[in-house]
């Protein structure tokens, strides 16, 4: 991974870019913990996780330093795997942030961010490819 994101820009008070890293782990303990000792909140604001190492018998995930992990309400239940996670940096102002929840889903994970500029909501979903029930959608539900 690079040191500097080539569109990076400062942090201020007021969000004037987003930068986001999107990236599947395929369940790899190198790649994830590649990803923990590299990514920085200088460089991404919002990190995409799909298919995250899980540790021990709870699904924990390691999480980088200055991030703060957003799960599916769904996370630990039925012992479903997660599929999909984001890491927010904590540069970001927390009340400028939601998590939208999905039930019945480890794969799908939502937060809609709030300003100056209006909503933004960034949707990070894994598709499993070989299963005809990726497009079902499930019971929505909208709560932190």
């Amino acid at each position: 991974m690079p040191d500097t994101h080539p569109q990076a820009c400062p942090h201020s008070h007021q969000l004037t870019c987003l930068r986001i890293l999107q990236i599947n782990l395929n369940k790899s303990k190198k790649a994830h913990l590649e990803l923990i000792n590299t990514v920085k909140t200088k460089d991404w604001d919002i990190v995409l996780v799909q298919e995250p190492r899980t540790i021990g018998h709870f699904n924990t995930i390691q999480t980088p330093t200055n991030f703060c992990p957003v799960f599916s309400n769904d996370r630990g239940r039925n012992n479903k795997h997660i599929r999909s996670l984001m890491w927010i940096s904590t540069a970001l102002e927390t009340r400028s942030w939601t998590i939208i929840s999905l039930l019945e889903t480890n794969n799908i994970t939502i937060v809609q961010l709030e300003g100056a500029y209006g909503k933004l909501t960034i949707i990070n979903i894994y598709n499993k490819c070989s299963s005809p029930n990726t497009e079902i959608t499930p019971k929505y539900l909208s709560k932190k």
